[in-house]
């Protein structure tokens, strides 16, 4: 399985750039890997590429995020994968890791995120972080979004938060883009600054480190079960499959 991953923000952030570089793999296996989709990218991006200095600048960003995701892909090795239920071998949404100890329930978190959450404790939440920038994420919504309502009905949760520290989606951009990908069935919750460190922090991260998207699977009561960073870009579906819903119907009758 491809796994996707977004490079760190903190790189974007230091470089001085608007958006990271799409480092998911393309579709078709006889194309270089390296090569950059940017179909799903907003507008200004694709635009952005057109431009050499641009192109030049990203191109060196590019290497520093290999090497760091690299670096990270090796750390990640050593972490405990979770148990699954009885008779999950795998989960199409990506693999699945033990919660480090330091990812929590968030807190401080104002607004209608903060009413989501409340209403959503008692039972099973998933609480996915994104943003325009990361092609992965932007891949997925459609799919959280028919997921949704079906994950409702069996007493789950699901909540889509933009988490980009550089505060540079806005209620209209979101709102397009939700349009302009056909997202549905997911309120296009967008963190201010301190709910973008506040929710960082509950994931076990901060900006300068963060990864894109990033998940969290929340049992009853707030208490972490486990962590997972996307699924395969080639799959149309990971969020609305069978084996994501069978799965969920087993973490559901544990409580």
């Amino acid at each position: 399985m491809t796994r996707i991953s977004w490079i760190p923000a903190g790189i974007a952030l230091i470089a001085g750039l608007v958006a990271g570089i799409f480092i998911g793999m393309q579709t078709n296996s006889r194309v270089s890997p390296d090569l950059v989709d940017l179909s799903v990218l907003p507008e200004d991006l694709r635009e952005q590429h057109r431009h050499d200095a641009f192109l030049e600048l990203e191109a060196k960003n590019y290497a520093m995020a290999k090497e760091m995701m690299a670096q990270q892909e090796a750390e990640r090795a050593n972490r405990p994968l979770k148990t699954l239920p009885d008779g999950i071998k795998s989960v199409p949404l990506g693999r699945m890791y033990e919660p480090e100890p330091e990812v929590h329930w968030p807190e401080n978190i104002g607004g209608e995120l903060a009413q989501a959450l409340d209403d959503g404790k008692d039972g099973w939440v998933i609480l996915s972080y994104w943003a325009s920038w990361c092609a992965p994420c932007v891949h997925e919504l459609p799919d959280m979004g028919k997921a949704a309502p079906l994950y409702a009905a069996k007493g789950v949760t699901l909540i889509a938060v933009n988490t980009d520290p550089m505060q540079k989606d806005t209620p209209e951009s979101v709102q397009k883009l939700f349009a302009e990908r056909g997202v549905e069935n997911l309120v296009p919750y967008i963190a201010d600054r301190a709910g973008v460190d506040a929710l960082l922090n509950a994931s076990g991260q901060s900006v300068m480190s963060m990864n894109l998207p990033t998940s969290i699977i929340y049992a009853p009561g707030g208490v972490p079960y486990a962590t997972f960073s996307g699924a395969d870009t080639k799959l149309e579906t990971a969020w609305a499959t069978d084996g994501t819903l069978q799965f969920l119907d087993q973490l559901v009758a544990q409580n």
